[in-house]
């Protein structure tokens, strides 16, 4: 099979986190990834630059994510629709509101038989409560797995030693993401049974916040 080529679909600070982490594996795996590792990247204007430049010439996210650099073979895209041309593995890792709407631009563009993988934490907020696995999966037509951990991305980018799990189905792809996605500092766990994965993701949110609501007011 030829080498998979990835596109990581946003570039907040969680999303330069992840593209630093796949961005340093690709080369590592030459016959199973396309070393360049696209990053979409909503435009905006920093100090008078745009960003996206600055992320290419600078392999630095300033606003979002300063003081790391990112692998040089991490690009900048624009235009969401070019950004995932091509691509056989998308890494959705942006807001949970702008999901649909991205989904909406790109329909019809991707490659047959790409799959995606959603870092994304929370569930979708219609008149009915759904994974954004699902949600993904019904607007593109492609298999969604998922990558879910307590992780926080700036401890990430800085190395410091995180763990994850990866929710798919697809045995052959579970092994296929632990390549993208293990580091020395940042390990991931396969387990084939995304929707549980990823529902645990966002329910840890909210247990979290519970727990700090409680400590805070002294209760336990």
């Amino acid at each position: 099979m030829a080498a998979r080529k990835v596109t990581v679909i946003g570039s907040g600070n969680w999303g330069c986190a992840i593209a630093k982490i796949v961005g340093s594996n690709t080369p590592r795996h030459p016959n199973l990834f396309d070393k360049e590792v696209r990053m979409w990247v909503f435009e905006e204007v920093v100090n008078g630059q745009k960003l996206s430049e600055m992320i290419n010439t600078t392999h630095e996210n300033i606003k979002y994510l300063p003081g790391v650099k990112l692998p040089e073979n991490v690009v900048a895209v624009t235009d969401v629709v070019e950004s995932v041309k091509g691509a056989d593995i998308l890494l959705w890792v942006l807001p949970h509101q702008f999901v649909k709407g991205i989904c909406g631009k790109i329909n019809g563009s991707i490659k047959q038989g790409a799959v995606s993988l959603s870092c994304i934490k929370g569930l979708q907020d219609s008149s009915e409560l759904a994974l954004i696995s699902s949600l993904i999966q019904g607007e593109l037509g492609t298999e969604c797995s998922v990558l879910m951990g307590a992780n926080i991305a700036n401890e990430v980018a800085r190395e410091e030693f995180s763990e994850a799990t990866i929710g798919c189905n697809d045995a052959n792809m579970c092994d296929v993401y632990q390549s993208l996605f293990n580091t020395s500092y940042f390990r991931t766990t396969p387990v084939q049974d995304s929707q549980t994965v990823e529902l645990c993701g966002a329910l840890k949110n909210i247990v979290a916040v519970a727990a700090g609501f409680v400590d805070g007011l002294g209760l336990g």
